[in-house]
């Protein structure tokens, strides 16, 4: 019975093993395909619409305008009011961010990428375990390119 167990236990032990051992590779194998993909589209003036969940401020759904590769405007759409553009972050920001979490093994980065424009879609990120109120979730949507108004 305990050459059973174990067994199973061992079993267990290789088979979670294997798998943290592979999804760290594969979370490299899809950031740089879908950076690839966003960066092939040369946009550097566009919107879209990004929304944070975390223990944090503002955590409202906002338009983004980045004109540039910079930040012109923040605009929360719950108050219709414009907001600090530091709330603000650009697909670039966005893919350094989860260049970061992988780089530093982040307890969790999973992230989904619009299939063919590249662009993240869903950030869910947790820098650490026993860390509290580091969680943070991005949905970003409607990403499409704008003409800045002079």
């Amino acid at each position: 019975m305990k050459a059973l167990r174990l067994a199973a236990i061992s079993a267990l032990v290789a088979v979670t093993s294997c798998s943290d051992a592979v999804a760290p590779q594969r979370q490299i194998v899809d950031f740089e395909a879908a950076h690839q993909r966003w960066q092939a589209q040369n946009l550097h003036t566009y919107a879209f619409t990004l929304q944070r969940a975390c223990f944090c401020a503002n955590v409202h759904p906002l338009y983004v305008a980045v004109v540039s590769d910079t930040i012109a405007g923040v605009l929360d759409f719950e108050t219709g009011t414009w907001v600090d553009r530091q709330l603000g972050k650009t697909v670039e920001d966005l893919f350094t961010f989860v260049q970061g979490a992988i780089d530093r093994r982040a307890a969790r980065i999973d992230v989904a990428y619009d299939p063919a424009r590249g662009f993240p879609t869903q950030i869910d990120y947790d820098g650490a375990v026993l860390l509290a109120d580091d969680e943070v979730v991005y949905s970003i949507s409607d990403v499409h390119p704008i003409t800045p108004q002079t």
